[in-house]
């Protein structure tokens, strides 16, 4: 597995719609583009479980990452695209 952990993509938009398809990508985007705030238990929970994938943790996964990181976007109120649910066209 290579060491920026791919996921499932998640399309994210604030001003733009961006992809994020790692666990790497996820924790950039928490660090670095954060559009709400960063003092939320989602936020931290995100940036903690994205620090532990990375980190190589045994008990965090790369879809929990993506869990986490998902939540905390959806408190912060930025608008996901998620192709779970939707039809493929």
């Amino acid at each position: 597995m290579s060491k920026d952990m791919p996921i499932e993509p998640v399309l994210i938009g604030w001003g733009g719609y961006s992809t994020l398809s790692t666990v790497l990508a996820l924790a950039d985007c928490l660090l670095q583009q954060w559009p709400g705030p960063t003092q939320s238990d989602a936020y931290v929970t995100a940036l903690m479980v994205c620090d532990a994938v990375l980190s190589g943790s045994e008990d965090d996964l790369p879809e929990d990452a993506r869990a986490a990181f998902i939540e905390a976007a959806n408190e912060a109120g930025s608008s996901l695209m998620e192709d779970d649910d939707g039809p493929d066209f």
